[in-house]
């Protein structure tokens, strides 16, 4: 599931709403930002089926710098239950991405089977 999210108040929902969220903060116009996407969707999609990602678009909510601490896009983040638990910004790195992402998905969807 992905959804764009419009405003601090409904970020601040939708990551203690899920127990495991990606968030995607890019700007319209970095080109990085609209590269890195669609790898982070493809990785969500086919490894972890369950996350849910969010997509902040800057330049429409000004207050996410502020409120994350973004000096620089692309950022990449890791929520679990409400909590930062991982972020990689400019340069992301999917491998490293993924190994961190790996144990909090198994603590929580694979740890119930």
């Amino acid at each position: 599931m992905t959804e764009t999210i419009r405003d601090v108040a409904q970020f601040k929902t939708f990551i203690n709403q899920h127990p495991l969220v990606v968030v995607h903060v890019m700007k319209d116009h970095c080109s990085v930002c609209h590269a890195v996407l669609p790898q982070v969707k493809d990785l969500l999609q086919e490894t972890f089926p369950q996350v849910k990602l969010a997509i902040i678009n800057q330049n429409e909510v000004t207050d996410i710098a502020g409120e994350l601490s973004i000096f620089t896009v692309p950022v990449d983040l890791i929520f679990m239950n409400g909590k930062e638990m991982h972020r990689q910004g400019r340069f992301i790195d999917l491998q490293k991405f993924e190994r961190q992402l790996t144990p909090m998905y198994e603590q929580i969807y694979e740890s119930s089977k």
